[in-house]
């Protein structure tokens, strides 16, 4: 499993798509930091609100690009056929896959570091900032971008093409994230109404952003986690029993 982790760490690393999506993600979420309306240049606040509230939704395309050609690509070469010969089970397969996207992932978030450090330094007095919720946000974003990584390789699973991978990963990401939300604002009565929306992703990273690290939110991530990558496994079956 560990020489598997290596070679597909080192695959993703040496892939342009990890560095174009890492730089539209940094760039992007730097911009809505730093420059556009409710800025921190603007506004003159010592908070990374911009970055919690956007990331979110680059997460939502970063995680199924890293993901697509997990699976599909193997598929589609018959590789696959090869590894599943090898001495080694699906879940191994998995989760070398899943821990390699994982990451790949963590290394997007890092340099966004400077954004807090920054803000930190330019706060009036010198690091007056709420590191509680700043670091709980972080905590949620990544439980968001794991969640999210697994049910893109659930995806790719489905398929022999990248794109289409790509595109269901994205689609059921954001069900996950914003479309169960949309549902609990349905007149579908108050008890259903609570239930959809403990569903929705963003309730959740909402949540534990606040700082507070509350077992609840814990629970739906590793749920969420377990989910996807369970599917997955039943998918990988046809080929691996």
């Amino acid at each position: 499993m560990l020489a598997l982790w290596r070679k597909e760490t080192f695959s993703l690393l040496h892939s342009s798509i990890a560095y174009v999506v890492w730089g539209i993600f940094l760039i992007g979420t730097g911009l809505f930091v730093w420059v556009f309306s409710g800025s921190v240049l603007q506004t003159l606040a010592a908070e990374m609100d911009a970055f919690f509230s956007i990331a979110p939704w680059f997460m939502l395309f970063l995680a199924p690009s890293l993901t697509m050609r997990t699976f599909a690509d193997e598929f589609r070469t018959g590789s696959y056929e090869l590894l599943a010969t090898a001495p080694i089970s699906s879940w191994e397969i998995l989760g070398a896959k899943y821990l390699a996207a994982a990451g790949v992932l963590a290394f997007a978030l890092i340099p966004t570091l400077v954004f807090y450090t920054s803000i930190a330094w330019l706060a009036q007095p010198k690091w007056a900032v709420d590191h509680g919720a700043i670091q709980g946000a972080y905590l949620g974003l990544f439980a968001l971008g794991l969640s999210l990584t697994a049910w893109g390789l659930w995806a790719s699973t489905l398929t022999h093409h990248t794109i289409i991978a790509f595109l269901i990963g994205l689609f059921v990401g954001f069900v996950w994230l914003i479309g169960f939300e949309f549902a609990s604002e349905l007149p579908v009565g108050k008890v259903l109404q609570r239930i959809l929306a403990e569903l929705s992703l963003m309730e959740h990273y909402r949540s534990i952003s606040r700082g507070v690290v509350d077992s609840r939110d814990i629970l739906y991530f590793i749920c969420l986690i377990v989910g996807g990558l369970g599917l997955a496994r039943l998918q990988l079956s046809r080929y691996h029993p």
